[in-house]
């Protein structure tokens, strides 16, 4: 039985003219090669990688937020709790299933089960705050009650309803070394997550641009009203933030915690130059990881670069003149067959040319709209992937052609079929034409073997068989 997205399922969507049957055969001999083993991270062993800084905490991961890119790895995979982080899966999931002006009320279990010495704002049972306010609480100060009654809220009444959620969206991420106990972070054995898994969750969180800016808000500033009766000021406690010690011109997004248990801890967004990094560290320093996060930005937009993969992709492509047709073809579609995504982007070490990137292809696992996947990595880590589309995409666009200048569409050159791995295909025919060669050439022998030793016992039979219906006898010879 074919699996959902196999490969032979995907042929059938491809749509040409006279070209489609090479096209079926030349992919056949160049996809199968699928991507099963997991990619390396890189390490102080990775031949020409950039040095990185040291840093103080347990486990510390720098990565690219667009195309989950590790460019530092420390322990990435090591259970550690996470304290207040744990407030950017709630807020995500109240942003998410909420209405900003919402009101939250405040039950009674939401105030009291908040442990003493652990952040709050004081708000009393029976009260009540806007989902925008509960939001800004526990992104800028990290109150607790403020995340309890956010989960109630949003969970129909059952905090359990809710954690259950934020489980299944972390598995949704790609988390499969996290669990969460409850909302805001409180101490609990089966509450835990690694610095990779707090990675991909923070690539959501920071594509949101509100929840990023209420959590690098100076203050917190609620006034009295008739749900809730006094004057709240709180300050972010997040020395990155603005107006902090450790204040960061490209941050876009903070949140730190603490337990005694956790440790420090910090998960942080930046941007420049159009690349958006992702710190996250835990059971550092109370200011080392500040240190450490400002340290590995820097690191990354200076040793680090986005490339158009589409761009520079040389290696799965034959030039325009090869395999064209013009713009009325037999089947009425002159549309390219397959088509490189020009969205997709790799991270590439100012120390290492596109060139010297390995690649190869994978086309189980990926979406509908996609024949097939180029994964790019560099002594085995991971660095980007480049999409291969169907011809019906809207933005599709011929390979080995660079962007042309608007023309005419009656002056406008035919389009241009896409043949895969060309090299890899003639590598691979002149392996079976050697094969066949040799097999002709061993029958060739066997034929001259046996005219100079025949086959007695063959000869036999044979002799025997054509003495019989002639009514003659045969002799067996000596």
């Amino acid at each position: 039985m074919q699996k959902k997205n196999s490969f032979y399922s995907k042929i059938r969507k491809i749509r040409g003219g006279v070209f489609t049957l090479p096209l079926v055969i030349i992919l056949l001999l160049s996809f199968p090669m699928q991507v099963t083993a997991s990619e390396a991270v890189p390490s102080e062993y990775t031949v020409n990688w950039p040095k990185a800084p040291e840093t103080n905490g347990r486990s510390v991961i720098l990565m690219e937020e667009s195309t989950g890119v590790v460019l530092y790895a420390k322990n990435i995979h090591e259970k550690c709790y996470p304290a207040a982080l744990t407030a950017i899966m709630t807020s995500m999931l109240a942003a998410e299933n909420c209405n900003l002006d919402e009101r939250v009320e405040f039950s009674t279990a939401a105030v009291r089960d908040v442990p003493s010495g652990v952040v709050n704002i004081a708000i009393d049972p029976g009260e009540s705050l806007t989902v925008c306010e509960c939001l800004q609480a526990i992104l800028i100060r990290g109150a607790a009650e403020c995340g309890f009654a956010l989960a109630e809220h949003v969970g129909g009444g059952s905090r359990d309803s809710f954690v259950a959620m934020m489980n299944s969206r972390a598995a949704a991420l790609g988390c499969k070394e996290t669990s969460f106990a409850n909302p805001v972070g409180l101490h609990s054995e089966d509450h835990y997550t690694t610095a990779y898994d707090m990675a991909l969750i923070g690539r959501d969180f920071f594509d949101n641009e509100l929840l990023c800016k209420y959590s690098l808000q100076k203050n917190l500033h609620l006034y009295p009203s008739e749900y809730q009766k006094d004057e709240i000021i709180e300050h972010n406690g997040n020395k990155m933030a603005i107006g902090g010690t450790y204040e960061y011109p490209y941050l876009i997004g903070a949140r730190t915690g603490y337990t005694d248990e956790a440790g420090y801890c910090l998960i942080a967004g930046a941007e420049k130059d159009g690349m958006k990094l992702i710190v996250v560290i835990l059971d550092d320093g109370s200011d080392e990881r500040y240190e450490d996060a400002i340290n590995l930005f820097n690191y990354g937009f200076s040793d680090f670069a986005l490339v158009n993969a589409s761009e520079n992709e040389k290696s799965y492509n034959v030039g325009s003149g090869v395999g064209s047709y013009g713009t009325t073809d037999i089947m009425g579609d002159s549309r390219p067959m397959l088509s490189l995504d020009r969205k997709d982007y790799v991270v590439l070490p100012l120390t290492v040319e596109f060139t010297d990137l390995q690649s190869r292809i994978t086309y189980e696992n990926v979406p509908e709209s996609e024949a097939a996947r180029i994964i790019y990595s560099y002594q085995g880590v991971y660095l980007g992937k480049c999409s291969i589309l169907f011809g019906e995409t809207s933005d599709a666009y011929d390979f080995g052609t660079a962007a042309p200048a608007e023309t005419p569409e009656e002056e406008k050159p035919g389009k241009t079929f896409v043949f895969i791995n060309i090299a890899k295909v003639a590598k691979i025919s002149a392996v079976i034409a050697a094969g066949l060669g040799i097999i002709y050439l061993i029958v060739k022998q066997y034929k001259k073997y046996r005219k100079v030793h025949p086959n007695w016992r063959r000869q036999y039979r044979k002799e025997r068989k054509k003495s019989f219906f002639a009514g003659r006898s045969f002799r067996k010879p000596k």
